[in-house]
């Protein structure tokens, strides 16, 4: 016998949800339109852009601060940089055909895209399958996280690189190698976050014989250099002279950050080149450690040993928080397991506290720490030798 929800045609609920997301957009345009949203950050990436798109030097902080002056009310201090590397510009140079307040509704959009995308890849890598509701509760943890809240509201560009890494891991479990090597390019806007995993999955492709991979990366790379040489034949000598005066004495909330800040020599900032050995090590180890769990490790390890990296930059550790996701999913020991949650819960209100308070940028060191924490503790607890004495336990 049908029911009455049987004769519901499938175009209503498609309906419903298209209209509801064009209710949203337009709500989204309106605030964007007349408020800051999503402007902090993208302001510097699109003026650069603009100028790159214009034949002129996208690191000429006159020309930038002229143009951020034109394109908005805020009163600027100083000149707003985008010191990333060239083919950032390369990948919004779309954007620097509209006008910069539909530009950066338009990004903003986009994050938010990246972001919904990337958490629905990394379920599907990470987490059990089937179990959804574990996938809604990592997409409503995705969401609240305020690394990417922050990100999206200011505009920020690290979500390409967060998407760069994730996607080169879905094409590769594909066997899509050229596709996977080619979007690894989007982690060239900061490399610096992704070090680490990039160079395992270089190996990765290389000891399978893939060097498919590797002509994807290279012909992406030769790609925006040719792009770059159309716009502008002396972008090369521009990063040179950017590079000359990049802002190195900051210092941002990694372990050499915050050490640098409390006195320690400069040095310190660059420790993790004495973990660069490290993906070579993990290769090794592949009987026991994927590779979804090689990049969620060496991710987690990057972001507080890196260089230079602020705290809305912690956005990448999404990839290792999906697979401590991955773990408590397929754990039985409901004990264990309201802890965990309970701790990530509490992580969560302390930095939006930490948020609230304004604290200085480098004390926010200690987030991915705790990510170690818990990630070191879900893998020696719910390893198949631990899970098997932590059930007999229950028993």
């Amino acid at each position: 016998m049908k029911s009455k929800l049987d004769n519901i045609s499938p175009w209503i609920p498609i309906s419903l949800l298209i209209f509801l997301g064009m209710v949203c957009l337009l709500m989204l345009w309106n605030i964007s339109s007349k408020t800051s949203l999503g402007e902090s950050d993208f302001i510097a990436y699109w003026s650069a852009t603009y100028l790159l798109q214009t034949g002129q030097n996208p690191y000429d902080p006159a020309l930038i601060l002229s143009v951020e002056k034109a394109q908005t009310e805020r009163v600027f201090a100083d000149v707003l940089m985008a010191w990333n590397p060239p083919p950032l510009f390369v990948f919004l140079l779309p954007l620097a055909y509209l006008s910069f307040k539909t530009a950066k509704f338009v990004w903003l959009i986009v994050n938010i895209l990246i972001v919904l995308i990337c958490s629905l890849m990394l379920a599907r890598l990470y987490l059990p399958p089937g179990n959804n509701k574990f996938v809604l509760i990592y997409l409503l943890f995705t969401f609240s996280l305020p690394q990417i809240v922050t990100g999206v509201i200011i505009g920020q560009v690290t979500f390409l690189v967060f998407f760069g890494l994730t996607t080169c891991m879905v094409l590769i479990k594909k066997e899509r190698w050229f596709w996977a090597g080619a979007i690894l390019i989007l982690t060239s806007i900061k490399p610096h976050m992704v070090v680490l995993s990039v160079i395992y999955l270089l190996i990765y492709m290389a000891q399978r014989r893939q060097f498919k991979g590797w002509a994807g990366l290279i012909t992406a790379g030769m790609a925006c250099i040719v792009v770059l040489f159309f716009f502008r034949t002396h972008w090369f000598y521009d990063l040179l002279g950017i590079m000359a005066m990049a802002p190195a004495h900051w210092v941002t909330p990694t372990i050499g950050g915050l050490l640098t800040y409390w006195g320690m020599p400069d040095a310190t900032r660059y420790m993790i080149v004495f973990l660069l050995p490290l993906p070579f090590i993990l290769i090794r180890y592949q009987a026991t450690i994927k590779m979804e769990l090689a990049v969620a490790l060496l991710t987690l390890i990057t972001v507080p040993t890196t260089f230079f990296g602020w705290s809305f930059d912690q956005a990448i550790l999404l990839i290792p928080i999906a697979q401590v996701f991955g773990w408590i999913a397929s754990s039985k020991h409901k004990t264990i397991n309201t802890w965990f949650v309970g701790a990530i819960v509490a992580s969560l209100v302390a930095t939006y506290i930490q948020r609230v308070l304004n604290s200085n940028d480098v004390y926010y060191v200690w987030i991915p720490l705790f990510w170690w924490i818990i990630f070191g503790l879900c893998w020696y607890l719910f390893q198949p030798k631990s899970q098997l004495k932590l059930e007999h336990q229950n028993q």
